[in-house]
């Protein structure tokens, strides 16, 4: 393995979520890059979660587990381990996706080799509750088209992202008004000042679940809504085009 001189802190939550939990963290641990600490928040589940969480704490050093006695949300977790975190950098995976084994490797690679990149993603595939291949998760994938499309959608895959922590300790972490579309709102804060980009190769096996938060979820389509607004107001993005999405938007939850 490479040496890239640096630590990585990768960060995930899980409420309940037992059914896809061991082959979340398998792909997590089966990376090629090894050198990272791994935060999982339990947070209040009242599955197997716990069991599962510290059968792998127990076998391997590099898993740390937080236990929340109630259920705080996916925002407040993820911050509550982003305060932990010691890596440099920060990757994201969710308790139900995949990471394809040279994921982190190409995408340290690509931090240390690009110093003015604050955030980068990856495109995905995307996989039903069994684990089949079902189509292709495409984004724009240089700065200037995702800052371009931003306002249209979140031009991310979520689990995919790794970031500079340096970068987050002067940002701000995740907005906990946020309970959902939190992904989106850092993603738009971080565009405006820092450069943010997509990997063109596909390293996450992203799983598009019927009861899937960014699905069909009109609680999701206000949040990202907000995002827009936020987006807009205080980060200045283009009013005129923020307002045409908000628009559709609305028109789309009320349709």
């Amino acid at each position: 393995m490479a040496n890239f001189n640096q630590k990585l802190s990768v960060v995930m939550s899980s409420h309940n979520g037992e059914k896809y939990l061991r082959e979340a963290i398998d792909s997590v641990l089966g990376q090629t890059f090894s050198d990272f600490e791994f935060l999982i928040v339990d947070d209040g589940s009242t599955d197997l979660n716990a069991i599962i969480l510290n059968e792998y704490e127990a076998r391997d050093e590099r898993i740390k587990i937080i236990t929340n006695s109630q259920c705080l949300g996916l925002t407040k977790s993820l911050n509550i381990a982003l305060q932990q975190a010691q890596g440099e950098l920060i990757a994201r995976m969710d308790d139900d996706d995949v990471c394809l084994k040279n994921r982190f490797a190409l995408q340290v690679e690509f931090l240390n080799k690009n110093l003015e990149v604050a955030l980068c993603g990856t495109l995905g595939l995307i996989i039903n509750e069994k684990g089949e291949e079902m189509g292709q998760k495409n984004l724009a994938l240089g700065y200037l088209e995702i800052k371009k499309q931003l306002l249209f959608n979140n031009q991310f895959i979520h689990s995919s992202l790794m970031m500079r922590k340096v970068i987050l300790d002067k940002e701000g972490f995740y907005d906990e008004k946020f309970k959902k579309a939190q992904d989106y709102e850092l993603v738009l804060r971080l565009a405006r000042k820092y450069q943010v980009v997509n990997l063109p190769d596909r390293l996450i096996k992203w799983r598009k679940l019927a009861s899937s938060i960014s699905h069909k979820n009109n609680e999701q389509k206000k949040f990202a809504i907000k995002a827009r607004w936020r987006a807009i107001t205080k980060y200045g993005y283009p009013k005129l085009r923020g307002l045409f999405h908000i628009m559709i938007r609305i028109i789309q939850m009320y349709a």
